[in-house]
Parts: structure tokens; sequence; C-alpha cells
């Protein structure tokens, strides 16, 4: 920079420089030391002002202790105590609560159980555990100090609570615990003048009292240390002195209370010194200025030819020009050094064109280079995203097929092994019925020919009560029937489900389908949960009705799930409506079947919805899903050239939209069955 100034200013600056900075240094030094001397009287100031701040806490402490005192030594509080009158205990509580603008008013028995609990909104459900306080209290000793109370949220609330214990000419017959929030309204007792303000902070950091207007909900800000002296800080648009003082309490209790003092006296008093400075130094440094500009002038004359030589060749790039060499002192050494240094420009200027020149093209042809190594990435990367997916998709499909082929084993043992006893029980039946009445018949027709049986029969007749036993036996035949047809209808309903020897595509009855699977998950539906159907007539389908089903039951069982988890909901249902697309249609190859089951649990939130039909997604814990139910669902829905969507409001519940074609393909026989 100095190098580029003109010869008069190069004389001129150096004259300029000593003398000013000189000046500069006297005005900054003494500056320095006045504004100095304000911050330390104003520090000193901070720290005695947070001494009587923690005086007058102290003093807030003691005198919620004597309220304390006052009250347990109520001999109306003292009675309800005594006789567990939790009424009474509130008509009396209440007013002081409010005479005495407290926040928390709790009295205990002398087992500790909870007579009275009188909370402000702010201490809603807050939880209050310091039991050493409470046993402190139970043996006589009175207490005040700071507690934190945790609410369920998370959150703490500083209070300053006191104890005292609730005697009887018995002894100690409870404790009571009346307490204050940290609020604005305390913190403005305490403040002393209009320049100060106090600010609370909790154990989590957290505003929870200021006499400063700021918004807490977004204010952050990491308070000094309580050994650190007053700094200086910037809050809510001022600035000020803060020094902290941290209060502890009861089981681990603090509370950090930050004295904040306006510097605004100090930077008015600063402002105006160096002003008054600014103003003295702008006088020197006019009158050095004039004084070296004349020295400069009468030393720089003889260069001046040189130097417009110098700037014409600059301006003009023209590294031909020469200066005139007239004299032989330090000026013509110095126009020599200055035509030298000219032609070394001329020099380096052709060969750095030249380098530029080879470095473009260089540079040119690996950049081309590049972009084809990115295209080639790019290409090897989208190959690797679809070989992943597909990876995924077979995986998927085997766990699936592997799923389900256990699933027909289990369930062909099921029917294999239930059915020929219960053919054998069901057969035998109405053989053992008829034999009963056989038997009545035979025992009335011995009542009528012989009126008068010997007291051998008679005594035996009694004791067994046989006309108890004959009304009962019809009874248990009767249920013996109901439940073999119970158990065939759940064979039956397994093998309705799994359908695995059915790997070609049938026509269904969907209902049937739907029917069967509820019957299979019934044992999941807790009391409580209503399941509405709301069928069309619907045409058979053809679809692949294994799969089908297992659609169904993923569905069912997540809705299921879901309302499980809601133990508070009162009204839980899962509606199930089936329709034809459009009704009556004339082509039902043509017309769709649409499944809707909606639930009124929790619902899906938003940012989860989309992902419900990704591999291996869940929300459930580990252990109780795989995340692959809904997958496979849209897979089977796919395969069946169909479409199933989902739609869902937080609180309001899910509903998935099933819609499969009545036909798979316009040509073939499709054999027809029954049931899913």
């Amino acid at each position: 920079m100095y190098s580029k100034l003109a010869l008069n200013q190069k004389i001129i600056v150096p004259f300029l420089l000593v003398i000013l900075t000189q000046a500069m240094v006297l005005m900054i030094g003494f500056g320095y030391w006045f504004s100095s001397s304000l911050e330390q009287q104003m520090i000193a100031e901070v720290e005695s002002l947070s001494s009587l701040v923690l005086r007058d806490f102290n003093r807030e402490e003691q005198h919620l202790q004597l309220q304390t005192r006052l009250v347990g030594d109520t001999a109306a509080v003292r009675s309800a105590v005594n006789q567990r009158d939790t009424v009474a205990l509130l008509q009396i509580l209440l007013p002081l609560k409010t005479t005495l603008q407290l926040d928390l008013i709790k009295v205990v028995d002398k087992d500790g159980g909870v007579l009275a609990n009188l909370q402000n909104e702010e201490l809603a459900d807050a939880i209050l555990k310091d039991q050493t306080a409470f046993d402190q209290a139970l043996k006589g000793v009175y207490l005040s100090d700071l507690l934190n109370l945790k609410k369920p949220d998370g959150h703490l609330q500083s209070v300053l609570v006191g104890f005292a214990p609730v005697k009887s000419k018995d002894g100690i017959i409870g404790a009571i615990i009346i307490g204050t929030l940290i609020r604005d309204d305390l913190l403005k007792k305490l403040t002393i003048g209009t320049r100060e303000h106090l600010m609370a902070f909790n154990q989590d950091k957290a505003v929870i009292a200021s006499t400063l207007p700021i918004v807490r909900s977004n204010f952050s800000w990491v308070s000094p240390p309580q050994e650190a002296r007053p700094q200086r800080v910037k809050i809510g648009g001022g600035e000020y002195f803060a020094k902290s003082v941290v209060l502890s309490g009861l089981n681990n209790s603090s509370l950090t209370v930050v004295l904040l003092n306006s510097v605004v006296p100090l930077d008015e008093a600063r402002q105006a010194l160096w002003r008054h400075l600014s103003i003295f130094f702008l006088l020197t440094g006019c009158l050095t200025t004039f004084v070296g500009i004349k020295i400069a002038q009468t030393i720089a004359s003889p260069i001046q030819a040189i130097t417009k030589v110098a700037q014409q060749a600059t301006r003009e790039a023209n590294f031909t020009v020469q200066v005139p060499v007239t004299t032989s002192d330090e000026v013509g050494l110095l126009a020599i050094s200055l035509n030298s240094l000219i032609g070394r420009v001329a020099e380096h200027t052709q060969e750095i064109e030249m380098a530029r020149q080879h470095l473009e093209k260089r540079v040119e042809e690996r950049t081309k280079k590049l972009s084809q190594k990115h295209d080639q990435l790019l290409q090897t990367h989208h190959q690797l995203r679809q070989a992943l997916q597909n990876l995924r998709d077979t995986q998927s499909q085997l766990i699936q097929a592997e799923k389900m082929s256990s699933l027909g084993q289990m369930v062909a043992g099921v029917a294999h092994e239930i059915n020929n006893p219960l053919n054998f029980i069901s057969g035998n039946l109405k053989y053992v019925n008829s034999y009963v009445e056989d038997l009545m018949k035979l025992y009335r027709v011995y009542q009528q020919e012989y009126t008068l049986p010997n007291s051998a029969i008679e005594n035996i007749t009694e004791e067994i009560d046989f006309e108890f036993i004959v009304h009962d036996l019809t009874k248990i035949l009767s249920s013996m029937k109901m439940g073999t047809e119970r158990i065939s209808q759940i064979v039956l309903s397994l093998r309705n489900f799994s359908r695995l020897d059915e790997a070609e595509l049938k026509r269904v009855n969907i209902h049937e389908g739907i029917d069967s699977t509820l019957l299979i998950i019934s044992h999941k539906i807790k009391e409580g949960i209503e399941i509405i159907k709301d069928y069309e007539t619907l045409p058979p389908v053809e679809c692949y009705p294994a799969q089908l089903n297992q659609v169904f039951m993923n569905i069912l069982s997540n809705a299921i799930d879901a309302l499980n988890s809601q133990e508070n909901q009162e009204v839980k249902q899962i509606i199930i409506q089936t329709e034809l697309d459009p009704p009556h249609a004339e082509q039902l190859h043509r017309a769709l079947v649409r499944v809707r089951i909606r639930d009124n649990g929790p619902g899906i939130p938003p940012e989860l919805k989309r992902k419900i039909f990704d591999p291996f997604f869940t929300t459930k814990p580990i252990g109780q899903g795989t995340g692959l139910g809904l997958s496979i669902c849209y897979q089977i829905i796919e395969k069946h050239h169909g479409k199933i969507e989902v739609s869902s409001e937080i609180g309001q519940g899910t509903e998935f939209t099933i819609a499969l074609p009545v036909s798979q393909s316009s040509t073939g026989h499709i054999p027809d069955s029954e049931n899913v």
C-alpha cells in the first residue's frame, strides 16, 4: 500500500504517522484508563447488588417459613389433620391460599398420606418428591428452601417452599408444606433500581421468570458462572453487566438468578469522553498535515517528471517506453532502475500469456474426462439401486412363500388330526342320543307297570337324583353336538383361509373370505371392539384366494392392534364395506369390486403414511412386527392388477381401500369356488 503512494505522499505520511501516532497513543491511553475506571466502578456496584439479591431471597425464605409455621399452628388446621377431615382442610386452606398469595399448599398425616393438595395451574400435575424434607417436618423440624418440581412433560418449575410440623397435645400428627412460584412479580419485588433487571433460570437452563421483557419460548442464552466477575452481555436489544447468583435447595435443587445492570450510563460517559478526545485529535491532525504538505512539495518536485513516464507505461500497458536519464544523482539511479523493471515486466507478461493458453487446454481435456467418468458412475449407481430393490422384493416374496407354505402344512396337519376324532364323536352322538331316548322310554314303562317299587330302587333313585340326570343329560348331549359343529366350522375356516392347494385363479365369494379371516383372528378382538359389515351384492371375483385372504388378514390385524392400543377410547369400531363399481355393471369383466376397511383408531402421521408400503418398515416394537405385511399386501394387489390406497387423519382413524377387477382375463374358463 505504501509503495503505491506518490512521492510527496511518501514523504508526508511518515511525518504524519509519527506525530499523529504519539497524539493518538496518549489520547487512547487516557480514554481507556478513564473508561476502565468507570467500568470497574460499575462492576463493583453489580457485585454489591448481587449480594443484596441473595440477602433478599433469604428473607423471602424466612418469611415463607414463618407463614408455614403460623398455618401449621392454627387450631383449626390441627383439628382437621387430627380428624383427617379433607373437606375441613380445604375450607380452611383455600382462603389462606388466596390471602397469602400462595401457589402450593399440601398437608400430610403422620404416616405420609396426603390429606389436602392445592396447586395453581402452573403446578398442575407437578411431581413433588422430597421425602427427606417431609420426614424432617414430621420429626418437628421447620424448614424453608428452594425446591424444583418436575412436571409430566419433563420441565422443571422452581418453588420457594416451607415445611412445618402440625402438632397437637399428643405430639406431631402431620406436616404442612406451602410454596410460592419463582415468577416475574417475585423478581420485581427484589429489583433494587430502574436500571437493574433479574432473570431466573432453572436447572435445565430455561427462563422461568424475568423482569426483562423477552420472548421466553425462543430465548437461548448461557448465564455466566457464579464465581465469574460481572460480564457484559446483550439481551433483548440492550446491553447489561451480568452477575450470576446460584441458590441451592432441597433434593439437589438449584436456581440461577442473573442480575442485569444496564450499561447505558457507562456508554454515555464513554461517548462524551471519546467525542472530546476526537475533536482534540482532529485539530492536531489538521495542523500537522498543513506542515507536512509544505515539506513534501519542496522535496518531490524534481521527481515528478519520472513519475509521469511511469504512469504512462502503466496506463497504456506499453512496456517499450523508457525513462530518460538526465542526472547521475539518486533521481538518475531511480530512472535506471525503473527502465530495468519495465523490461522485466514485459518478459514476464509474455511468459504468463503462454502458460495461460497451455493451462486452459489441459483444463478443457481434464474436464471432458471427468464428465465421462461422472456419467459412468451415475449409470452404475442406478444399476446398483435397481439391483438392491430387486433383491429386497425377492427377499420379501421368499419370506411370504415360506410363510404360506408353513401355514399350509400346519393347517393340513391340524385338519387331519382334528377331523378323525371329530368325525368319530359327531357320528356317534346321534346313536348315543337315540340310545338315551330308548332308555328313558324303558324307564317310563317300568314306572307305569310297577307303581310300587321296592325301597332299594327308591333309595338309589333319590340318591342319584334321577330326574335331574334325565333333564341334564339332554342338555349335555345338545352342548356336545354344538361343540362338534363349532370345531367343524373352525377347521373349515382354516382350510378356506389358507387354500394353498389353489395355485390358479379362482372365481370366489369375497364376503366369505372376509368372514373366514375374521373367524381366524377372533381371538385378537377384545371386548369393546365392534365389527360392522356393510356388504353389497357382489359377483364372484377372479383371484388367488389364499393371497387375497392374506391381504385381509394383515389389514384387519393392524386395525385390531391399533384399537387395542387405545385403552382410554370408549367406542372402538372396524367398518368393512364392499361395493361394485359401477353399480349394476352390465359388462362384469370391466367392473371393479371395492373393499373398504376403516377403523376409528389413533390414525397414521403424514410422515409415516408415505412409508407404510415400504419393505421392512414397521412402527411396532422389536419382535412384534417384521415390516413386510403391508409391503406384501401391495405386491399381491398389484399382482391382481388392482390398487390399494390408504387415507388417515390423526385422531380420526385409518381407511384402506382395495380395488380389484372382477375378471383378470377375458378368455379361458376360470373354475368357480364357493368361498375364499
